[in-house]
């Protein structure tokens, strides 16, 4: 029969690229957390970088819309003083009252154009949080290029060479399968059912 060990781990890759380093061979005693091959993460360095620039222009858009808060903020109030003076003045029939409905006017709009530029800094908000958790999953994906052995074991098999392509699509390719635990081993094999009644430990 084949000789197999109890406990043994395959060693899959989350992320495609070419591989660039190999750093462990057939019977390399592992560590867990050690680092056995590397995906060339060049295109993976390139979306972190991209990734960081679109935070930043988030940032910047989001300082832009929150100094136009402030902007129209100043308007609201300059419109509301006005509005209160020219109500004083309408009440002692100093000027006429088309001058308040004017008045009123501008305050109802000055108002409206607060609740947009506050609509804006939300959405700027909520679109750098957007760009952050972006940046996240790029750090995460060049993160995936360097793959680590999960437990402490002896590599058994070794499925790819330098240079070969690795594509995870559906489901992660197996790169290595690491045995746990050399010592203990099973042998699996063909029985006939007539003699499995004579099988003794």
């Amino acid at each position: 029969g084949t000789l197999n060990p109890v406990v043994s781990v395959q060693v899959g890759s989350q992320v495609s690229g070419q591989l660039k380093e190999i750093f462990v061979d057939f019977n390399s005693p592992v560590q867990a957390g050690q680092l056995i091959a590397r995906i060339d993460p060049e295109t993976f360095q390139h979306k972190v970088r991209q990734a960081e620039a679109d935070l930043e222009a988030a940032k910047a858009a989001s300082l832009t819309q929150r100094a136009d808060l402030l902007r129209v903020d100043a308007i609201l109030k300059d419109a509301q003083r006005d509005y209160d003076r020219k109500k004083t003045l309408v009440a002692k029939n100093f000027i006429s009252p088309a001058e308040l409905d004017k008045a009123e006017s501008v305050l109802d709009t000055a108002k409206a154009q607060r609740e947009v530029a506050l609509a804006q800094v939300q959405n700027g908000a909520a679109v750098v949080r957007q760009r952050e958790a972006q940046l996240a999953q790029a750090r995460v994906d060049l993160s995936r290029t360097e793959i680590r052995s999960p437990v402490n074991g002896v590599v058994v098999k070794r499925s790819v060479d330098r240079g070969q392509t690795v594509a995870a699509s559906l489901q992660a390719p197996e790169l290595f399968v690491i045995a746990q635990n050399l010592t203990d081993m099973q042998v699996e094999t063909s029985i006939d059912e007539a003699d499995v009644g004579r099988i003794r430990l």
